[in-house]
């Protein structure tokens, strides 16, 4: 079990951010063994009666659950709404995003624009001193900046990254040090409600994880070509916001290789199709970079999703990175998070891609 004994929160107030998963609730109880005042709250998100079930993680039976481990733990729980502003900060940016032929990631823009700063608030309001959540995150260093949780297989790191340094300096990540198996065995053997629920892996405001329909629910059909780089046309289609760069299922089209997304023009209305070649990138401009420490010169490398590996590459000025290996399926409108061994040095949202093309190298 980590001991945070030696962290300027010992016998603090944390208000701690509750779904109703196992993480949370470890979290909670984590944080109450080590002498803390703990008080939970879970934020309600999104109120749709269709995304609901075990598997969403602000669903009406999550919060319900939330709530009776809180009084398991017998610590204070609150459930407050913030549907409104996630609703805009979030959900309109989700489908304006997806309109506009981009990808976006709505975790990583909730933790930045709704949860945290929003969690703080409430803390400040209890008179607590710290908020703290169940992700897989760690703060090292002096002073502490973000980086990787110890276990890779689910560090959340990348969803956090576009949390202002400020807010996290806030912020307690009781799991950062342990496993996923490690917290699984705590909460057993504890007896906590929801042991060995499933994690929620959907997006919490889509439901049935059918964000095709979602989407045409607001956006309405906009049908268009699907067309080869040079402009012929292969085929038709109901909306840009069906696809996503990389994406080969869904596109009805013959051809005799595979055939992948690999651009789209919403004010055209046009989905660019290639074969696997086109999808490699070497360069990404980004915006709205948030910086949490500088490099220290040693080797860096840039992940572009959160599920996905990260590439050996390098920021060159402040909206500039260069990767040293070429990646594939990267969109504008995804998160581009850049690491130095397992901190973050800064993030920001993909604005554009540029091809691969192989480093030059000179001969012996």
């Amino acid at each position: 079990m980590p001991d945070l004994s030696d962290d300027n929160t010992m016998g603090c107030g944390v208000l701690v951010g509750m779904s109703g998963g196992v993480d949370s609730s470890v979290a909670a109880m984590l944080l109450k063994e080590q002498g803390h005042r703990v008080v939970g709250v879970t934020l309600k998100l999104w109120n749709d009666p269709l995304a609901n079930g075990d598997r969403i993680c602000c669903s009406t039976e999550a919060v319900h659950r939330a709530k009776r481990v809180a009084h398991q733990l017998l610590i204070p729980h609150l459930t407050v709404d913030a549907t409104e502003m996630f609703g805009a900060r979030v959900v309109q940016y989700f489908v304006d995003e997806y309109a506009g032929g981009r990808t976006p990631n709505p975790c990583s823009k909730c933790n930045a624009r709704v949860r945290f700063a929003f969690m703080l608030e409430i803390a400040r309001k209890l008179g607590l001193d710290k908020v703290a959540t169940g992700h897989y995150a760690r703060l090292v260093g002096e002073p502490a900046g973000l980086a990787r949780g110890l276990d890779r297989t689910k560090d959340q790191s990348y969803v956090l990254a576009e949390v202002a340094p400020e807010l996290l300096s806030q912020v307690v990540f009781p799991l950062g040090e342990l496993t996923k198996v490690e917290v699984r065995a705590l909460a057993a053997q504890a007896g906590l409600e929801g042991s060995g629920a499933a994690e929620s892996q959907e997006i919490c405001f889509i439901p049935a994880d059918d964000y095709q329909r979602f989407l045409r629910d607001r956006l309405g059909d906009r049908p268009g070509a699907i067309i080869d780089q040079a402009g012929g046309p292969l085929g038709r289609h109901a909306g840009t916001y069906n696809f996503t760069i990389g994406q080969r299922k869904g596109l009805r089209i013959a051809g005799k290789t595979a055939t992948y997304v690999v651009g789209l023009n919403a004010g055209r209305q046009e989905v660019v199709v290639g074969g696997a070649a086109d999808l490699a990138i070497g360069g990404l401009c980004i915006r709205d970079v948030v910086l949490h420490r500088h490099d220290s010169g040693g080797r860096t490398s840039v992940q572009v999703r959160s599920a996905g590996g990260a590439v050996p590459g390098r920021m060159v000025g402040g909206e500039t990175i260069v990767l040293e290996e070429p990646a594939t399926g990267v969109a504008p409108g995804q998160t581009a998070v850049v690491y130095e061994g397992d901190s973050v040095i800064a993030a920001g949202t993909i604005v554009s891609t540029k091809g691969w093309s192989a480093p030059v190298t000179s001969e012996a």
